[in-house]
C-alpha cells in the first residue's frame, strides 16, 4: 500500500472509518465535559479525487462514490450517522467542488463542539502544510512530529475524556503490528480511560488472529473489533477488508457500530459470495 493517503481517500477503507469515527465522537459529545480528539496520522485533511493519487488507484469508486450514486430512497433507510457523514460530504463538495473528500480531521472538527479540542499529528513536510493550509480552526493544534513519540507526550490531555485516532500508513507496522500493540499498550498505561480506535488493513487472516493474540497478551480490558470485509478472506487481491480495534468504546457504540456495519456491507461488497461485517468483544470487562 502506498503510504500518502491520497492514493486510498474514499475507498470503502475510508467509509467504515470515518463512519465509525463519527458515531465514537457522537457519543462522547453526549456529555457535558469537553473531550480531546487526537489524530496520530491526521494526512492533508481534505483530499481531490480528481488528482493523479486518487485516479491513479481509483479505490474512491467502491467506496464513497457507490453510496453516493444510491437513490434517496435507500439512504433515507440508512442509520443516522450513515446519513450524518454523505451529509458532511456533501458539505465540503459545496463549499469545493464535486471532487473533493474529507479525512478525519475535517470531519472530526463537524462533530466536535465549541468546548471540544483537537490534536493532529502528521511527520511528512509536504503533507503537513497541506493539513495546515486546509484544515485550520483554532480548537485543532497541528504538529509536524511523529507520533509515535508525540502521542505518549499529549496523554493524559488536561480534559481528561477524549478519543485516540490511529490509522499509520502500514509501511514499518508490518506483520502482526508489533509496533501498533508496544505503543497502545504504553498509551493505555498513561491514560487508561481513553478511548483508542485503531484502523488496520486485513489481507491475511492469520496475521491478524496474531495480531489480536497480542493484544489480548497486554491485559486491557474492554477491547472491542469491528470488521467490514468487501472479499472473502481467500481473495488474492490487496486489500481484503479492513479493521477498526476501539478500546474503552463508549456505551452503546457496539450496537451501533454493528447497525452501521451491517447497512454498509451490502453497499460496499466485491463479491456475491463471502465476506462479512462483523462487530466483537475481543477482551471484555
Amino acid at each position: 500500500m502506498n503510504y500518502r493517503h491520497h492514493f486510498h481517500a474514499g475507498n470503502f477503507a475510508d467509509v467504515m472509518k470515518h463512519v465509525l469515527l463519527l458515531e465514537l465522537l457522537e457519543l462522547l459529545g453526549q456529555k457535558d465535559k469537553p473531550y480531546r480528539y487526537i489524530d496520530t496520522h491526521a494526512g492533508a485533511g481534505i483530499y481531490d479525487l480528481a488528482l493523479a493519487p486518487a485516479q491513479k488507484s481509483g479505490e474512491y469508486l467502491d467506496g464513497i462514490h457507490r453510496l453516493s450514486q444510491l437513490e434517496a430512497s435507500v439512504t433515507r433507510l440508512a442509520p443516522p450517522m450513515i446519513q450524518r457523514y454523505l451529509e458532511l460530504v456533501e458539505k465540503l463538495r459545496s463549499e469545493k467542488s464535486r471532487g473533493w473528500y474529507p479525512g478525519s480531521p475535517w470531519l472530526a472538527l463537524q462533530q466536535m463542539r465549541d468546548i471540544d479540542t483537537g490534536t493532529a499529528f502528521e511527520m511528512h513536510p509536504d503533507v503537513y502544510d497541506q493539513l495546515r493550509h486546509y484544515v485550520y480552526d483554532r480548537r485543532l493544534g497541528v504538529h509536524e512530529r511523529d507520533a509515535y513519540e508525540g502521542l505518549l507526550a499529549v496523554i493524559p490531555p488536561k480534559e481528561k475524556r477524549g478519543l485516540v485516532m490511529i490509522d499509520p500508513p502500514y509501511e514499518v507496522e508490518r506483520k502482526d503490528f508489533p509496533q501498533l500493540v508496544e505503543l497502545l499498550a504504553a498509551a493505555h498505561q498513561k491514560w487508561p480511560t481513553g478511548v483508542f480506535a485503531v484502523w488496520y488493513p486485513i489481507k491475511d487472516r492469520p496475521m491478524i488472529e496474531r495480531f489480536e493474540k497480542k493484544m489480548m497478551k497486554t491485559g486491557i480490558r474492554r477491547q472491542l473489533i469491528c470488521e467490514l470485509c468487501v472479499w472473502p478472506d481467500d481473495t488474492p487481491v490487496g486489500l481484503n477488508g479492513c479493521g477498526l480495534l476501539v478500546i474503552n468504546p463508549p456505551y452503546q457504540f457496539a450496537d451501533r457500530a454493528d447497525a452501521l456495519l451491517q447497512w454498509l456491507f451490502p453497499q460496499l461488497k466485491m463479491s456475491e459470495n463471502g465476506g462479512h461485517a462483523a462487530v466483537r468483544w475481543l477482551v471484555g470487562e
